[in-house]
């Protein structure tokens, strides 16, 4: 009977990302998809705190009823789901990005060099975002496609962590209309509640 206890306290605990995937390797081009991913991963599963370093490991040993050191359990758990999601992340990295972070030790290791790794792209993302949606006219665009070409830059906005506000979207697509719309634009900038989408 101690022997069968034995055994299920040192059994590996479920992995609870076994269920998930990635559904696309991370690359240099596809940061904000892949990370939308992995996060929502880690929330289902409970285990974000490992990525954003706020699950901090227990210490790796205690002082045991006789006064010697001894493994701790907590940590031996903690190591094992840390373990666990560093494994789901390094499986979901491209060659080209794996290269750079195949030495971390941690899953919050590997998260904050990914995160480093892309926050100046990201960066210059937003800001060529904003000069797209600041500059482009409707042009020879049907109205559908250019509220979609507004709308696209929007929602790549948000997925880039700067969403804008309706009203500020709206502002953009108005800007960007032609002299067939002018009385449009005119009713829409002297109405006194906001322009919703």
């Amino acid at each position: 009977m101690a022997s069968s206890t034995m055994a299920s306290s040192s059994a590996a605990p479920s992995n609870p990302l076994v269920a998930s995937s990635v559904t696309e390797k991370l690359s240099k081009a596809n940061h904000v998809l892949w990370k939308a991913q992995v996060r929502s991963a880690m929330r289902g599963a409970r285990l974000l705190g490992h990525l954003t370093g706020a699950t901090k490991a227990p210490a790796e040993e205690i002082i045991d009823k006789e006064g010697k050191k001894a493994p701790n359990p907590e940590f031996e758990e903690w190591e094992a789901k840390d373990q666990q999601i560093l494994s789901f992340i390094l499986a979901s990295l491209g060659k080209d990005i794996l290269a750079h972070v195949a030495t971390a030790q941690t899953a919050h290791e590997v998260w904050r060099s990914i995160e480093a790794m892309f926050a100046s792209q990201t960066r210059a993302r937003v800001v060529n975002l904003r000069i797209a949606l600041a500059t482009t006219k409707k042009g020879n665009l049907s109205i559908t496609d250019y509220y979609t070409k507004m709308k696209g830059f929007g929602d790549e906005m948000a997925a880039a962590g700067r969403p804008l506000d309706e009203g500020e979207l709206v502002e953009y697509i108005i800007t960007g209309l032609n002299s067939e719309f002018e009385s449009l634009v005119s009713a829409l900038v002297t109405r006194v509640e906001p322009i919703g989408m």
